[in-house]
């Protein structure tokens, strides 16, 4: 009865043994993520990148440029690194837009710019400067919920946020404008 007994001690201490490897390791074991989540893996990416868009008339429409671009295909969004987008009316009126940061959402078409973003108007020669920005491609706005400087001929706005129209070159700082002004000529 000896035997037997060992061989059920020997059993036991194998299953909790293997009880205490599997609590550790998960079903997955290496594979599982850390915190639970599962990681999302990058689909393409793509280094020192250029991509123009075309109107049907065959004018230039859109440019945009990055530094490092990472397509996530689960979400269909691209992580941007120093993205610059460059919007062309055919007029020779071009708005840019520059940044640290930015995340495209394909299905959308909205650019997502944040750190340090820079949206100018290449003819008038102004400025938009904000922390984050919104850009929607298709419609061809802008817009800020947080604090934006605009600058123009020496002349600072500052307001708590802005949308504009890139289309028909307007802007609308609101809430709670502040500007000063730098009157020019004697």
């Amino acid at each position: 009865m000896g035997g037997s007994r060992r061989t059920w001690v020997l059993a036991s201490v194998l299953a909790l043994l293997s009880a205490w490897y599997w609590s550790l390791v998960g079903d997955g074991g290496i594979e599982r993520s850390p915190g639970g989540g599962a990681a999302e893996v990058v689909q393409t990416y793509l280094v020192n990148t250029r991509s123009l868009a075309f109107a049907e008339d065959g004018a230039l429409a859109e440019v945009m440029e990055a530094s490092r671009i990472e397509h996530f295909a689960a979400d269909d969004v691209s992580s941007l690194q120093q993205p610059r987008f460059y919007s062309h009316d055919g007029n020779d009126r071009t708005w840019a837009a520059a940044a640290e940061q930015g995340e495209l959402k394909h299905r959308t078409s909205m650019l997502l710019l944040s750190h340090n973003v820079v949206l100018s108007n290449d003819q008038s020669g102004g400025t938009l400067q904000a922390q984050a920005m919104a850009l929607d491609l298709r419609l061809r706005t802008a817009s800020s919920k947080v604090p934006v400087t605009a600058e123009m001929d020496g002349n600072v706005l500052q307001a708590d946020g802005m949308f504009a129209d890139l289309a028909n070159e307007t802007i609308l700082l609101q809430p709670n404008v502040e500007g000063i002004y730098v009157p020019t000529g004697p």
